[in-house]
This record gives C-alpha cells, sequence and structure tokens, in this order.
C-alpha cells in the first residue's frame, strides 16, 4: 500500500501523526527543522505487516525523516554490530542506549530499537529511524533523536497491538 499525503503547507504545521503513529510535533518538530511543506509516502500497512516497510517523510520535497519498519521471528541479532556495518542503516558513533525496549542504539543521525511484538509478521518489531538532515559529525540532534525514538517506538507498538 503507497499513500501519499500532503501533511502541512505551512512552515507551522508539523503532523500529529507521522507514518501512521501518533506523535508530538514538540517531539518531531526538531528533527524536521527546516520546516516547510511536509509530506509523507508510506508502504507501511498494520494489517498486513510484510518483512520489512518504508516510510519517508519529506520537507520541501527534500527528504527528512527515513523510517524502516521491520517484522521478524526473534530478535534481529546485535542492533549495535548491525548499526555500524549495515550499509542502509550504518549509524555514526552509534552508541546501545536505554529506551525501553529489548535493543536500542542510537547514532548521530539516527537510532533503532526492537521488542517483542507477535504479529502476522512474526514475533518481534524493529524500528529504525534516520534524520537526513542530521551532520552525522555532530552529535547536535541526539537528544532530539532519543527522545522522538522513545516514545514514537512507544506508540508504534501501541498501533500494532503489541503488549
Amino acid at each position: 500500500m503507497l499513500s501519499l499525503a500532503a501533511c502541512g503547507t505551512s512552515d507551522e504545521s508539523i503532523p500529529e501523526t507521522i507514518c501512521g503513529t501518533p506523535i508530538s510535533p514538540e517531539l518531531s518538530g526538531p528533527l524536521l527543522r527546516p520546516h516547510g511543506k511536509i509530506a509523507e509516502a508510506s508502504m507501511v500497512d498494520r494489517n498486513q505487516p510484510k518483512v520489512t516497510a518504508p516510510c519517508v517523510i519529506t520537507v520541501d520535497g527534500k527528504r527528512a525523516l527515513n523510517f524502516r519498519f521491520g517484522w521478524h521471528d526473534g530478535p534481529p541479532g546485535d542492533l549495535l554490530a548491525y548499526s555500524r556495518e549495515n550499509k542502509v542503516l550504518e549509524l555514526t558513533e552509534p552508541a546501545r542506549v536505554d529506551l525501553g525496549f529489548e535493543d536500542s542504539v542510537l547514532g548521530n543521525e539516527g537510532a533503532t530499537a526492537t521488542a517483542p511484538c507477535k504479529t502476522a509478521g512474526g514475533d518481534h518489531f524493529t524500528l529504525t529511524v534516520q534524520v537526513e538532515r542530521a551532520n552525522k559529525l555532530k552529535q547536535d540532534l541526539r537528544p532530539a533523536i532519543e527522545a522522538f525514538m522513545r516514545a514514537y517506538m512507544a506508540e508504534t507498538l501501541k498501533t500494532l497491538g503489541c503488549r
């Protein structure tokens, strides 16, 4: 399922739902700066989870946030090693952090987390968020990415019906 939605037309309009998950604009706003026209392209279907599904948020036509929703059987393995070695994710200065899930890793430009979640796609769910506008050589967005991921992952697990 591909959906495109114009979520805002002014610099002040930050969506309250991103990729099907409710999130406070106060948490997503710092990751979407500078603000502009926000649009979403999503292949996420919570009723028919695939192995993986992307969702992209653009601001003024440029990628701002990349999400990768993943459903699988069993834990995905060592997220820290994956964050260092996987060319798709490859976080800069990755570090394991406790976000309240089974495993979580934070980098300068994104984060990934996994948690048990029984769905048609498996018994675990992994979410990866990449902030395209982040400077990989600076840690200035790490606190905002951590706060966003903590809340967004928890809300996503709720939308999936995980307990």
